[in-house]
C-alpha cells in the first residue's frame, strides 16, 4: 500500500463509520497517525482498537461536532498526543431518519430541524478549521478535506436543510484556501454521491437503487472506500496543486441521466 501519509497526522471528525470510518481505515493503510472523534464514543473507540490492532497508531475520543469546546479539545488533545497536526477531514453529519423525515422545504421545515442541521453540518466544520488552523500554519502548512454532498446540486424537494449546509461548506471550503494557500494550508470538498455505508443502505429501497444504476454511467453504486480513496489522495502530498476544488465522487450521476436511462 501506499506510504504518501506515513508518519501525517490527521484528525477525523466524524469517523466512527462510514466513509469516515472507511477513511481512517485507509490513511492508517498509508500509515497515517489517525485521530477520530466522533459523537458515537463506542464506534469511534473500536474503529481505534481495530486500526491499532492491525498494527496502525490511533485515538479516538468523543466529540459533538455542534459544540466548540469538545472540537477544540478534540484538536488540541491530538496536537498534545501526537505532538502536531498534518491534516484534518470534517466528515461528520446527523443524518438520523427523524431529522431527515422533517428536513422537508422553506414553508414546512421546522426552525428546530433547521438550526440543528445548520449547526453540525455547517457551524461544526467551521469550528474545526477554526481550531486546526493554527496548528496547521505552524508546521508550514496541511490539508483540510470537507465533506460535502451530490444534494448540493441537485434540486431536490426535500431536504433543504441539508442541501444549504452543504453548499455553505464549499463556500467555508473556499475562503480558507484563499486565506490560507499562501502559507501552504489546502482546503477541499469531497462530494458523494449515492454511497452504501451500513446506515445509509438501510434507507435505500432494492428497487430505488436499481433506478438510480438506470440512469448513471456506471455498473454499480459507491462504496466508502470509493470516497476514501479520494480524501486519502486529497490528505496527502499527492494533491499539493489541488486547492479550492470540489471532487465529485459519484460514478458520473448527473451525466446526461435523460439518454442514459434504460
Amino acid at each position: 500500500m501506499n506510504q504518501r501519509l506515513r508518519d501525517k497526522v490527521i484528525a477525523i471528525v466524524g469517523g466512527a463509520s462510514g466513509i469516515g470510518r472507511a477513511t481512517a481505515e485507509r490513511l492508517a493503510s498509508e500509515h497515517a497517525v489517525v485521530a477520530i472523534g466522533d459523537l458515537n464514543e463506542q464506534g469511534a473507540s473500536e474503529a481505534a482498537e481495530e486500526i491499532v490492532a492491525a498494527g496502525g497508531t490511533a485515538w479516538s475520543c468523543p466529540v459533538d461536532i455542534s459544540v466548540e469546546s469538545q472540537v477544540a479539545e478534540f484538536i488540541d488533545g491530538v496536537v498534545e498526543r501526537f505532538s502536531g497536526l498534518d491534516g484534518l477531514f470534517n466528515n461528520a453529519a446527523d443524518l438520523r431518519p427523524s431529522m431527515q423525515t422533517q428536513d422537508t422545504d422553506a414553508v414546512d421545515i421546522p426552525l428546530d430541524i433547521w438550526n440543528h442541521t445548520l449547526n453540525v453540518n455547517l457551524t461544526g466544520y467551521l469550528y474545526g478549521i477554526r481550531h486546526a488552523v493554527p496548528h496547521l500554519l505552524s508546521r508550514g502548512g496541511g490539508s483540510i478535506v470537507n465533506t460535502v454532498s451530490d444534494s448540493v446540486y441537485l434540486g431536490e424537494t426535500v431536504r433543504l436543510a441539508y442541501a444549504v449546509s452543504k453548499a455553505g461548506i464549499v463556500a467555508l471550503s473556499n475562503n480558507t484556501a484563499a486565506r490560507w494557500g499562501q502559507e501552504g494550508i489546502r482546503s477541499n470538498c469531497l462530494s458523494p454521491g449515492v454511497t452504501l455505508t451500513a446506515g445509509g443502505e438501510k434507507l435505500m429501497p432494492r428497487e430505488w437503487q436499481e433506478s438510480m444504476l438506470r440512469a448513471m454511467p456506471t455498473r454499480r453504486l459507491g462504496r466508502p472506500a470509493d470516497q476514501a480513496a479520494v480524501a486519502a489522495m486529497l490528505l496527502s502530498s499527492d494533491s499539493e496543486y489541488v486547492n479550492g476544488q470540489t471532487i465529485r465522487v459519484n460514478g458520473g450521476n448527473l451525466l446526461g441521466t435523460t439518454t442514459l436511462g434504460k
